[in-house]
């Protein structure tokens, strides 16, 4: 007849039924067996005592985040229609000033009410 070992919790988190949170004197003991379980999936929360420092995860390769789609026209094409667009007319810098005096008068009138 074999031996019967009991499991310890870094075994546990082996077989698939993973503690998520170490300490890390029981993270630097048994390395080698928590990283086994992160390439399994399992994500670990090493902690100072009782506050959580840092996650450990499953390494996953990075894709592309933004697609590249091709012109359809070119740079020139854009700036010609660009330059046919219709330009709002210009404000005077007095239309500007007296725009501007009228809000902070409306405002000012709100607070005398």
């Amino acid at each position: 007849m074999g031996r019967v070992r009991l499991l310890t919790w870094p075994d546990l988190a082996i077989l698939g039924y993973m503690a998520t949170e170490v300490k890390i004197t029981e993270l630097k003991n048994h390395l080698s067996r928590y990283l086994r379980s992160v390439r399994k999936g399992h994500e670990i929360v090493v902690k100072d005592r009782e506050t959580p420092i840092a996650r450990v995860v499953p390494y996953k390769e990075r894709r592309e985040r933004l697609e590249v789609i091709p012109p359809t026209r070119s740079l020139k094409e854009v700036e010609e229609i660009i330059l046919r667009l219709r330009r709002p007319p210009r404000v005077s810098l007095a239309d500007l000033e007296q725009a501007l005096k009228e809000e902070r008068r409306d405002r000012f009138d709100d607070l005398l009410k």
